[in-house]
């Protein structure tokens, strides 16, 4: 029985653990901190937790504004917290009864791996061998080299807040920088958002970037093309001017690799290199998720992980990258893709949300987003554009559909749920009777 140690129990190492143990390997998964990693415990479910609260004030105050009801939303940041972390210790027991049930040995500790001897010791005690060890480690706020950064929190900081800050700064132009803008504008919070260059420049779409900061930023103005001198602890210094507030590093993240440094191969940005296979230059050391860089996503992290395992099993497999469905949580989800197929070569189509559920009462002011597509020659999707409530779930079905080779053509007999805002699909029919 093949022994496989996996480092870093995140959503990559638990879910490569559990296909490993199901198809016969025995498998050890060490993790120093808590499980479920960061998504669950530092970024994206914090973010949905806050990013719900956010929803539910836009939503209290655009009825307000109506007239339809009357109410003063208040909030209490601290009590936010406190479930928050009531709500991921449960999730972290779920979690774990789930890998160990699939005969996981779960370990807590920290790890030093010895890969001479083919051994990773925990806690400068026990020692656990391998045949097989696979490192998913993720990743850790990027801190640039700006003076006083120290000034600066991070993600890792939002659960740690007395109250809701008056004025909020937030450097970076990602997908992290606009969530946190959009759930702290909606709290009560002025922001200003201090990119070094372009706005969410990953849509690469201009009346994206137009929409979202029109129509679901409020309270928020963007800086693009900005120098930072100087963070204070009540301020940033930059090419421009002294702006007032609180601060908040979103510049990224950079693989947390330390553990293999000086035994595999790393890279100049501190990521493991891994070939096609996920394997390192150590050929019974591979690595997946965050710590090997590219797309930051728990899905692809999943995928490269249980796709390593896979070859290690014996067979030969690569992670698909051709069009990976991703998401910024704002008052409606903005998806978009990434990937090697995705192109903008085609004959494209646009349209403006539907009224439906989580856009209804958003009608009679016109913020009901827009959906756009890309068709290419053999008629399959090559691009998606959505700005819609439900966006975030329709545009993975689409992905699956055209990764299957479904093309617009196929979606002449589609029956959808109704109602629903969701209009990547209508899209698509759009496709099949005109074009």
């Amino acid at each position: 029985m093949t022994k496989l140690v996996i480092i870093g129990a995140g959503p990559a190492g638990r879910f490569a653990s559990m296909y490993g143990a199901e198809h016969g390997m025995d498998v050890t998964l060490i993790e120093k901190n808590h499980i479920a990693g960061k998504c669950l415990n530092q970024a994206c479910m914090v973010v949905c937790a806050l990013n719900e609260v956010a929803r539910h004030i836009d939503d209290s105050q655009n009825m307000n504004d109506l007239g339809i009801i009357q109410s003063d939303v208040k909030i209490d940041y601290p009590k936010i917290c406190e479930k928050i972390r009531e709500t991921q210790k449960k999730i972290r027991k779920i979690s774990e009864k789930e890998t160990t049930s699939c005969g996981v040995e779960y370990v807590h500790g920290t790890a030093v791996v010895d890969a001479e001897n083919m051994r990773v010791i925990v806690n400068d005690d026990d020692e656990y061998e391998y045949d097989k060890l696979l490192v998913c480690t993720g990743s850790s706020p990027f801190i640039p080299d700006i003076k006083g950064i120290e000034n600066a929190f991070t993600y890792k900081d939002i659960l740690k807040f007395k109250e809701v800050p008056e004025d909020l700064i937030i450097i970076g132009g990602g997908s992290t920088a606009a969530e946190y803008a959009h759930i702290f504008s909606s709290f009560g919070s002025n922001v200003n958002i201090l990119c070094r260059s372009q706005f969410l420049k990953m849509l690469d779409d201009t009346e994206a970037e137009e929409y979202i900061t029109s129509n679901l930023l409020k309270n928020t103005i963007v800086h693009e093309n900005v120098e930072i001198l100087e963070i204070t602890p009540t301020s940033v210094i930059t090419n421009t001017g002294e702006i007032k507030g609180k601060v908040f590093n979103a510049t990224g993240v950079i693989p947390n690799s330390e553990i293999l440094d000086g035994i595999v191969d790393i890279n100049i940005n501190k990521a493991i290199e891994v070939d096609k296979h996920l394997k390192t230059s150590d050929e019974n050391i591979y690595a997946a998720g965050d710590v090997i860089g590219g797309i930051q996503s728990t899905p692809v992290s999943r995928m490269e992980a249980i796709t390593a395992v896979r070859n290690m099993l014996g067979e030969d497999v690569v992670p698909d990258y051709s069009m990976v469905p991703m998401t910024i949580s704002l008052g409606y989800d903005v998806s978009y893709l990434l990937g090697y197929d995705v192109s903008n070569i085609g004959k494209q189509a646009r349209t403006p949300g539907a009224p439906g559920p989580g856009s209804f009462w958003y009608t009679l002011s016109g913020k009901v987003g827009f959906t756009k597509e890309v068709v290419d020659n053999d008629k399959l999707i090559s691009n998606i554009l959505s700005i819609s409530p439900s966006s975030n779930v329709a545009i993975s079905y689409m992905v699956k559909a055209t990764k299957d080779k479904q093309t617009v053509n196929d979606f002449e007999n589609f029956i959808e749920i109704h109602p629903t805002s969701d209009v990547i699909e209508k899209l698509a029919e759009y496709f099949s009777r005109y074009e």
